[in-house]
């Protein structure tokens, strides 16, 4: 206002007017406009910053995750179990690999070279799956190590020394517990925590209470259990092989059958009550007659007793993999006396009894999983 011409008489006083004008447009309000920016742009560094703090503290969090579970299956009963399988299947494949190579090109030199056409598709799939297991050569049986080592192989055919010990052994009538014990676990779910965020992606999350109960058990009780678990997989092992019926399903049950009855005959003339007993609860009854029950309708009997493969039988067989647990559930949900089908149907003692009095089972009633568990741990 010092320099506006109306207030100033100055010859000079409008282009000195019009220089501060020009300053004041051309470089003080650039700079507030740039500091506006840069404030803004820092406001905007910041939050990103903040974000990406964010989204590396979850994706360290999921990793620690994964790596506690990867660590605790290594841990588990079923990493040697599943690793060998996984060593099992990839030396079969190998095997099968070159067999789908060679067998067409024997065919075709021993018998006639037309066949090398119509089996041609063999040799193709066996030649792309070589070529497969090449290129994973170096880690193809390096898939991890077992828990269980030779001494523990060795062990277990072998009792260790007897050591002093003033607890009674469960499994003995009248013998001290100095073998190693036996450990159960039981488990009650507290709540379940439900996931959907969208159709294809929703879970279930189960917040259990679980507790482990230790029995005491005498040398002479370890030693039969574990003759036990190896006389129940040779009996199904055979039935595999020798039993004369079509189905190696029902072989196979048949082998389940064989072994349980061949346990309980030795139990009752060593003495020595099985380790196992607390499995059978009038749940896992129910469902195992629902097995076998729905297993003789979809079989052919006399002669032989044979399951054919079919569409339908996929069906059933998934149908009782997956839906029989949710089934149970809500049918047997609605009876007063529910939880008793989980409570074992020979007394445990004090601690065991108290705990499934309060509620604790088992295992989970799971899809799948509610069959694999209870014959894992009857086998082993």
């Amino acid at each position: 206002m010092k320099y506006h011409p109306d207030l100033n008489d100055s010859k000079d006083a409008k282009r000195e007017f019009q220089e501060i004008m020009a300053a004041y447009e051309e470089i003080l309000l650039e700079y507030e406009f740039v500091r506006e920016n840069l404030r803004y742009r820092q406001d905007v560094e910041d939050v990103i910053r903040t974000e990406r703090a964010k989204v590396q503290q979850r994706v360290r969090a999921k990793e620690a995750k994964l790596r506690r579970e990867k660590e605790r299956f290594e841990q588990s009963e079923w990493h040697d179990i599943l690793l060998f399988f996984k060593y099992f299947f990839n030396g079969l494949a190998i095997l099968l690999s070159i067999l789908a190579v060679l067998v067409p090109i024997l065919l075709a030199i021993l018998i006639e070279p037309i066949i090398l056409f119509a089996t041609i598709y063999f040799l193709v799939i066996g030649g792309f799956m070589l070529i497969y297991i090449y290129k994973r050569r170096k880690r193809w049986f390096r898939l991890g190590k077992f828990n269980t080592s030779w001494k523990d192989i060795r062990d277990f055919f072998k009792m260790p020394p007897s050591k002093p010990s003033v607890d009674v052994c469960c499994y003995t009538k009248g013998r001290i517990a100095d073998g190693k014990p036996y450990t159960i676990e039981l488990l009650k779910t507290l709540g379940i925590t439900l996931r959907n965020t969208g159709v294809m992606d929703h879970g279930a999350r189960y917040k259990n209470s679980v507790k482990r109960v230790v029995m005491p058990r005498s040398i002479k009780a370890q030693f039969w259990h574990r003759m036990l678990s190896l006389i129940k997989l040779s009996t199904i092992f055979l039935c595999l092989f020798l039993v004369p019926i079509d189905s190696i399903l029902w072989r196979f049950i048949v082998g389940i059958m064989a072994g349980g009855l061949f346990s309980v005959i030795i139990c009752l003339i060593v003495g020595v009550k099985s380790k196992a007993n607390y499995l059978f609860t009038p749940g896992l009854i129910v469902k195992l007659a629902i097995w076998i029950f729905v297993l003789l309708k979809i079989s052919i009997i006399g002669p032989g007793l044979n399951i054919q493969l079919t569409t339908s039988l996929y069906a059933v067989l998934a149908m009782l993999l997956f839906l029989l647990d949710m089934a149970f559930d809500l049918i047997m949900g609605l009876f007063p006396f529910y939880s008793k089908f989980f409570k074992p149907i020979i007394k445990q003692g004090k601690v065991l009894n108290g705990l499934y009095q309060d509620g604790y089972q088992n295992y989970q009633e799971l899809p799948v999983y509610s069959v694999l568990f209870p014959l894992y741990n009857w086998l082993f």
